[in-house]
């Protein structure tokens, strides 16, 4: 039994694939043998061979299997082409449809753009015959542009030897300017040393009534009324005495600085007698006497100092007020870099 059902296996395999149906005959041929083999009895010799058909058949039912799937595999990659050059199919229609649309569109701009094309060259015809008058014209004009042209080239020239020559000016003041800075700076920290150096001669004065600052590139030394002189009076005296002298020694050592000695007075009237009546007086003989005690102190040329009073009409401070009035009445030593230098420089430029 199960032999036959094996037989009918293959059978239907080989009906099912038609390459094979050549092969159906020698099928059915060995059908039947073994149908005699099982309903009959036969020969060991005859068994044998027909076990060796048997064999053989089911070696061929094999091959068949095999070649049934390779048919299927053929067929589904076939059907996979099929699909693939369906949407190739597709895509080239809906290609073709876009190219068509464009080629429709070029042919509607090609003849807009030709139609565009004539218009302009009747327009170029028409101008054509204009522009000989109109060249004509414009090279009248060329010609007088040609000749304002060389006028503006001339006067260019001119301007640019002007301006060369106001380069050149320029550049010698600048080195001018350049060398002037330079003698500032220098001057500048000569008179910070100065200040540094004064301050530290004066810093035992400080609480008394002195001050030291710089301020427009000159030292300033500003003593009040009560270091220096007493209420009304213009003879230095006690401390007062003691910073001049201290000043003096460091002016002695400071060949190259200028002195100007300034008194000032607070607007109370002074109301004197003999050859001091007023703060004018009062101011100058306190400015002369500081001066005079300076000459006496140390060995400093007089054609350095300058005495000047300037009476109550610089105020440091204008309020009507004891304090404010007390501020005023100060004498202020003055100490200036000689600028000869920088003065020779500005000359010469």
């Amino acid at each position: 039994m199960k032999t036959m059902q094996d037989f009918l296996l293959y059978l239907c395999t080989f009906l099912n694939c038609p390459k094979n149906m050549k092969k159906l005959l020698s099928i059915i041929v060995l059908g039947s043998l073994i149908v005699a083999v099982s309903t009959s009895c036969v020969t060991k010799k005859k068994y044998q061979e027909l076990e060796a058909q048997y064999k053989e058949c089911t070696d061929d039912k094999q091959f068949a299997t095999n070649e049934l799937n390779d048919c299927r595999n053929q067929k589904m990659d076939l059907e996979k082409n099929v699909a693939d050059l369906q949407a190739k199919v597709d895509q080239l229609k809906q290609d073709t449809l876009s190219l068509t649309r464009k080629l429709t569109q070029s042919e509607k701009d090609f003849a807009r753009i030709k139609n565009d094309y004539d218009n302009l060259a009747r327009d170029i015809s028409r101008l054509s015959t204009s522009t000989s008058n109109q060249i004509s014209e414009l090279s009248t004009d060329l010609d007088a542009t040609r000749a304002q042209l060389n006028a503006k080239e001339q006067e260019l020239n001119k301007l640019q030897e002007r301006l060369k020559a106001k380069e050149d000016s320029l550049e010698t003041y600048m080195k001018s300017l350049e060398e002037l800075q330079n003698i500032l700076n220098q001057k500048d920290a000569e008179v910070r040393a100065l200040k540094e150096k004064v301050a530290s001669a004066l810093k035992n004065f400080e609480g008394s009534g002195l001050k030291v600052e710089m301020r427009n590139g000159k030292v300033y030394v500003s003593m009040d009324e009560k270091l220096l002189f007493a209420s009304g009076k213009w003879e230095v005296q006690g401390e007062g005495k003691a910073a001049i002298k201290e000043l003096a020694a460091v002016l002695e050592t400071e060949s190259s600085i200028n002195v100007l000695i300034e008194g000032h007075t607070d607007n109370v009237p002074f109301n004197g007698n003999g050859q001091v009546k007023d703060n004018w007086d009062l101011s100058v003989m306190r400015a002369t006497a500081v001066v005079k005690l300076l000459l006496a102190s140390g060995n400093i040329d007089p054609q350095r100092i300058s005495a000047s009073g300037r009476g109550e009409f610089f105020p440091i401070d204008t309020d009507n007020t004891p304090a404010a009035r007390a501020k005023n009445r100060r004498t202020e030593i003055i100490l200036t870099p000689k600028l000869d230098e920088l003065f020779q420089i500005i000359d010469n430029n």
